[in-house]
């Protein structure tokens, strides 16, 4: 399941002229990081929560895909608000038909979905709300 969320989102940043380089050279605490004016996302391959990998890469291309302009990097973090919390429900919205899109609504389970991509628990609303927008 997650390679192949993965192999989509890394196809969806090729479609969208976004380079996506892995590296494993960071400390496992050193988060992902995406510059929207080059394009570029750099992921750290040694993070220390292996199965949110997919989740950060989905957060930034959201920046992108949100066209989220910046004079910096912009590294993940999993906030409900602002610029970020935008990129994270992008990426939600990525990610549910996905996770999804073999399961009838009577078996979608969210806390199934935020523990497979490490999405923290206040998160749980916007998952919700991605989940209920899917299905109808």
């Amino acid at each position: 399941m997650i390679n192949d969320v993965t192999t989509y989102l890394m196809n969806l940043a090729y479609d969208n002229k976004t380079t996506v380089i892995i590296e494993d050279k960071f400390s496992e605490y050193t988060p992902a990081a995406v510059n929207t004016n080059t394009k570029i996302i750099v992921l750290n391959s040694k993070w220390y929560r292996p199965n949110q990998i997919p989740f950060q890469l989905a957060h930034e291309l959201g920046h992108i895909l949100n066209n989220d302009g910046a004079k910096a990097c912009l590294y993940f973090s999993p906030s409900k608000f602002g610029i970020e919390g935008h990129a994270n429900k992008t990426a939600i919205h990525l990610l549910v038909p996905l996770f999804f899109g073999d399961t009838e609504y009577m078996h979608a389970n969210t806390v199934r979905f935020m523990d497979a991509f490490g999405i923290p628990p206040y998160m749980e609303s916007v998952v919700t709300s991605e989940i209920k927008d899917y299905y109808n």
